[in-house]
């Protein structure tokens, strides 16, 4: 569409002269679009520009000019928080004296006056091959991405905002309510009866979690976890900028749904990668968030806030197909990723297995994280909260994971004081997650009997499973493994050589009486014996 006077006053006018590169004020060659149920960004190479649809959801209302404007204004200021780099400033969309279109920083042309007719969010356009939900289609999602990323989630709920006691957010009822209104929309959509069976479950599966959950949804509000949070933390809403996670688009256009409790948010990101078939990845964020921010109380809620969540977005989809043509190739797509969504939220209400509590045992440098995270990756129908001494540890003392001590610090973090208060916090989480019917690996030395035994009455306290993996390993391995990651400077451990090597002296082996599988440590480097693992901890078939 070459340059002409235009009169853009309907959203199809409006997106024909968004296309025309000579629309903007900078040079562009080609133009892309993203289009939701709810915006058009507009990729221009330097820039990207988001339009708000004219369109009113009930949860969502951008009927109006005046509403488009002040949700594009709040987006910029909310998403400065975790991307300022990103979000540059709002744009208004005018005509010039001779009719031609002009986009404009609607701080630089005194808006009060302006004859701005729409609003676009101006944003820096980063490379969309750096969005997390890419790079794990492309299988480049890797774990220090995911370290970085947990840590990003659980520090910014660290730092966000609390809730005004006075208002409603995060009142069990305006919790509630979200969760009541993914239902007619759903109920209309999908009326086969199969269908309409699953989503009666899961609304009688809601209403009764909420009567069970009220007192704890009251104590988290009291204790200060209702909180200004993402809102929409899923990954296509994640990228890689300087090989830093960077959350954008976060929401702006409902406050009942950014004012909410901190284990909500990352739920989102969990039935997220649950969706995309990868549980490991999910349950390895949540250990990570969990070490660092030491809320395993909110594992109470969930179950609660991951059914909610993956409703949402089976609400969200079928929004998306009621826009597409009837009976469209696209539209059933659409359309089964909704029931996709609808029987994951089904997995999520169904009762737990009797939890496992599976313990690791190993001096400094014998493997024991590394082997952890293998049990979630090689067995697809094992789920387990990770929890690590080496984590816990630091952040009891007030640090995060990857902050490296000095010689003096060294000698407080692993004293016997510091020991015996880690201990404590490992069976005071691993207490709420087998409470629960959560599988919970912990990740320790275990030198000493008396500490295993301590997680073998909780288990037995639990009604659940109790296992032990003894790492065993030669000092010069365990000292080769503690000298690497030293270089490599990203371990949360600070054990050196001559902690492993005391450890070496003290460490006392599995008795008869114990439940234990001894491996050498040398052989894991090389391969993982998933038959005899399997067989040890009774896990169906993949």
């Amino acid at each position: 569409m070459d340059s002409q006077k235009v009169n853009v006053l309907n959203t199809a006018e409006l997106i024909d002269a968004l296309l025309d590169p000579e629309s903007y004020p900078h040079p562009v060659d080609v133009i892309t679009t993203i289009e939701t149920h709810i915006s058009i960004v507009f990729l221009t190479g330097q820039f990207a520009y988001k339009l708000k649809k004219p369109v009113n959801f009930g949860f969502l209302d951008f009927s109006s000019l005046e509403q488009r404007k002040q949700f594009c204004n709040l987006e910029v200021c909310l998403n400065k928080r975790t991307a300022p780099d990103l979000y540059l400033n709002v744009c208004g969309i005018s005509t010039d004296k001779n009719g031609l279109l002009q986009i404009t920083p609607i701080s630089e042309n005194n808006d009060k006056h302006s004859k701005a007719f729409e609003y676009l969010v101006k944003m820096k356009q980063f490379d969309p091959n750096q969005v997390l939900g890419r790079l794990l289609n492309n299988h480049s999602l890797n774990h220090t991405m995911i370290e970085l990323l947990s840590q990003q989630i659980a520090d910014f709920h660290l730092q966000a905002e609390t809730v005004d006691f006075s208002s409603d957010f995060g009142r069990p009822k305006t919790q509630l309510q979200p969760m009541l209104d993914n239902f007619p929309t759903l109920i209309q959509h999908f009326t086969d009866q199969q269908n309409q069976a699953k989503l009666s479950t899961l609304l009688n599966w809601t209403n009764a979690s909420f009567e069970q959950l009220t007192q704890t949804l009251i104590q988290r509000r009291n204790e200060g976890f209702i909180r200004a949070c993402h809102g929409d933390l899923h990954l296509d809403n994640i990228t890689l900028i300087d090989e830093q996670p960077v959350l954008f688009d976060g929401i702006e256009f409902n406050d009942y749904f950014r004012w909410i409790d901190v284990i909500s948010d990352l739920a989102f990101l969990m039935i997220d990668l649950d969706f995309r078939e990868q549980t490991a990845t999910s349950w390895q964020v949540l250990s990570l968030y969990l070490s660092r921010t030491l809320d395993y109380k909110s594992l109470y809620l969930l179950n609660f806030y991951r059914v909610y969540r993956t409703l949402v977005r089976a609400k969200i989809t079928s929004l998306r197909a009621q826009q597409l043509p009837n009976d469209s190739l696209e539209q059933k797509s659409i359309n089964g990723k909704a029931l996709k969504y609808i029987d994951q939220a089904l997995n999520y209400t169904q009762l737990t297995e009797q939890p496992k509590c599976i313990l690791l045992q190993g001096v400094s440098g014998s493997g024991k994280s590394h082997f952890a995270n293998q049990l979630l990756e090689e067995f697809d129908h094992f789920n387990a909260i990770i929890i690590s001494s080496d984590r816990i540890r630091k952040s009891l003392f007030g640090i995060t994971a990857q902050t490296r001590v000095s010689a003096e610090q060294r000698i407080k973090l692993y004293s016997n004081e510091m020991n015996q208060k880690t201990y404590k916090a490992l069976e005071k989480y691993a207490s709420i997650c087998l409470g629960l019917g959560f599988n919970v690996i912990v990740d320790a030395t275990f030198l000493k009997l008396e500490h295993r035994k301590k997680f073998y009455q909780l288990s037995e306290q639990h009604d659940a499973f109790n296992y032990l993996f003894s790492l065993e390993t030669s000092e010069s391995l365990a000292a080769d493994s503690i000298t690497l990651r030293q270089q490599v400077n990203s371990n949360p451990s600070d054990a050196d050589i001559n902690i492993m090597q005391r450890q070496l002296t003290i460490i006392e082996a599995p008795s008869n009486h114990e439940n234990a599988l001894i491996l050498n440590a040398s052989n894991l480097r090389h391969v993982f014996p998933k038959a005899s693992i399997q067989e040890f901890l009774n896990l169906p078939l993949n």
